[in-house]
């Protein structure tokens, strides 16, 4: 039995992958002070843990949290793996759709994305993949500090009533979906992935034929990806758990 854990900016979600994936339970990350601790409370016969966690890592160590105030410590007593968030989702949405090239794109608290290429997770040099924190300009102030990067203007801290936008469908008449749109188009054109998937509690609820009609606009058609939308809040979650399995067993 794995444990697959999401430790995002405002929800913890745990699951729990035997023969299938179990919901274990989703917490509020503030409330989350020792994780190893929270685990061997809820699943004592784990026999490995995998955590995506929105932080930056490098080297195997964490250089950056810019969407968690604290993070919980991690000093698991079993095998573990700990993975971006973002990246975690795209291994997990890679075998969702079947395509071994796939650029996942999650918008929660944040924006973040993650890279799969030949079914493998693409870091470069560890931080492979940060696209809510490329400067698009404006004075707008990102979670991480800095000013004018794609988060300071789409997802969930951007975002004034991101659930009432959703449902209304005005969130894709907001200067953020703009932004978002012509960033995820330039990612798009360097990667040339296969499909793009766009996930997390924002993401997962986007109109997958209206987010592609935009993004396309700034896309050469030689380049069209598939496109889709992934709404399981449980995905990074799952995709740990899928990454734990594969790199200790």
């Amino acid at each position: 039995m794995i444990v697959g854990i999401d430790v995002g900016g405002t929800n913890t979600d745990i699951v729990l992958l035997d023969a299938e994936f179990e919901h274990v339970a989703t917490l509020k990350t503030a409330s989350i002070s020792d994780l190893a601790k929270v685990i061997e409370e809820l699943c004592p016969k784990a026999e490995a843990i995998g955590v995506g966690a929105a932080v930056w890592i490098k080297r195997g160590e964490i250089v950056r949290a810019p969407n968690i105030r604290n993070v919980p410590k991690m000093k698991f007593s079993k095998p573990f793996v700990l993975e971006n968030d973002a990246n975690c989702f795209a291994y997990y949405a890679a075998r969702v759709v079947g395509r071994k090239n796939v650029y996942g794109v999650t918008v929660g608290t944040g924006v973040g994305s993650g890279i799969v290429v030949d079914g493998r997770i693409y870091r470069g040099f560890g931080l492979a993949g940060e696209l809510g924190h490329v400067y698009v300009g404006g004075a707008r102030k990102c979670s991480c500090g800095e000013r004018g990067h794609v988060e300071a203007y789409f997802g969930g801290r951007a975002l004034k009533r991101a659930r009432e936008l959703l449902k209304s469908g005005k969130i894709y008449r907001t200067r953020g979906f703009e932004v978002f749109c012509r960033a995820l188009a330039a990612a798009i054109m360097v990667l040339n992935p296969e499909a793009v998937v766009v996930g997390g509690r924002i993401g997962g609820r986007l109109d997958a034929e209206v987010l592609e009609s935009k993004v396309m606009e700034y896309v050469a058609e030689e380049l069209r990806p598939e496109f889709y939308t992934l709404k399981d809040d449980l995905a990074v979650a799952k995709g740990a758990a899928m990454l734990a399995r594969d790199a200790i067993f």
